[in-house]
């Protein structure tokens, strides 16, 4: 759907109506119209393109970083990984919503700067779940082997340590998609994210369904269900491929 938004869409999401402002859903407008006379429908579909964007870029700038860094924290060890912890302790002492409004504030609320601020605090985070990881993968036999026939630092941590750490980026990576679209409706909400005209479920809660949820509800109920149901829908992806690539979840079964 939001690959295909513009061809899905049928209308303009930012053209403007008054004649069929606030009108419930119907056979022309399937969701309905804004306060504006905008088709709720064309912009929850462009609003998916937002979240796919906000989805896909945070994960991928999240995991890659992270995943480096804890890769290469928990094989060097000692000091480096010592200071490196405690900056992730301190960053982790932030309330995250806080952290993720001041980012906003300081580099701007276009969609860019807003994936930015997303990744931020996850990398940090998830670097830390990496680390575990890679703590348990460098005490292998195998890791241990190739180090003793001289293979070079970089080596191992490539091509012995990533790929037995597959499973659980993957899995990070199904869940914080969904968190993620979460985080940027939050901001979107607060004023913080994505703003009007520019479709985004979280700006449609804020700036049409919190006005008017008891005049013209649906405009409240399109952007709320498909939050819901993009999130469920993650976490629950993300809960099968865990039970499928965690080896003790399938020992139990």
């Amino acid at each position: 759907v939001a690959v295909f938004a513009n061809v899905l869409a049928p209308y303009d999401p930012v053209s403007q109506n008054q004649s069929v402002a606030l009108q419930g859903p119907s056979a022309s407008h399937l969701a309905g119209t804004d306060q504006f006379g905008r088709d709720v429908m064309s912009r929850l579909i462009h609003g998916a393109r937002v979240s796919l964007y906000v989805g896909v870029g945070a994960t991928l700038l999240t995991l890659i970083p992270a995943t480096l860094l804890g890769i290469f924290t928990a094989y060097v060890g000692g000091t480096t990984d010592y200071l490196i912890q405690r900056v992730v302790d301190a960053v982790q002492a932030i309330p995250g919503l806080i952290l993720l409004i001041a980012i906003v504030t300081v580099l701007g609320s276009n969609l860019i700067n807003i994936i930015i601020a997303l990744s931020f605090g996850g990398i940090l985070t998830n670097s830390r779940v990496m680390r575990g990881a890679t703590m348990q993968i460098a005490r292998s036999d195998y890791v241990e082997a190739a180090r003793l026939l001289g293979a070079k630092d970089v080596r191992v941590m490539l091509q012995h340590i990533l790929p037995n750490i597959m499973p659980p980026i993957i899995v990070l990576a199904s869940l914080g998609f969904g968190n993620y679209i979460l985080a940027e409706a939050s901001l979107s909400f607060l004023g913080f994210g994505i703003q009007p005209p520019a479709a985004s479920w979280g700006n449609m809660l804020s700036s049409e369904g919190r006005r008017y949820m008891y005049a013209a509800p649906w405009l409240l109920w399109g952007p709320a269900i498909a939050l819901s149901l993009v999130v469920f829908g993650m976490n629950m992806f993300g809960d099968a491929l865990r039970d499928v690539l965690d080896p003790r979840l399938r020992g139990a079964q």
